[in-house]
């Protein structure tokens, strides 16, 4: 009786991980060569540090220059 529910559990557990195994995408595709430009770089956006005020834009840009 043993046997049986081992031989039962491995075929369920085998059937099960060849299900997942089929059902993930493959990742390991190579990148497509030609990106665009938005995807090459990412947009990085700079925030001021909490204990820093606020600047408006039209200071940030008059400090800049």
């Amino acid at each position: 009786m043993l046997d049986v529910r081992l031989v039962t559990t491995s075929l369920a557990m085998l059937a099960a991980l060849m299900t997942v195994a089929v059902a993930e995408p493959v990742k390991d595709k190579a990148a497509p060569v030609a990106q665009g430009a938005a995807e090459a770089r990412p947009i990085r956006v700079i925030l001021p540090a909490p204990w820093e005020p606020a600047t408006g834009q039209r200071e940030a840009v008059q400090s800049a220059k």
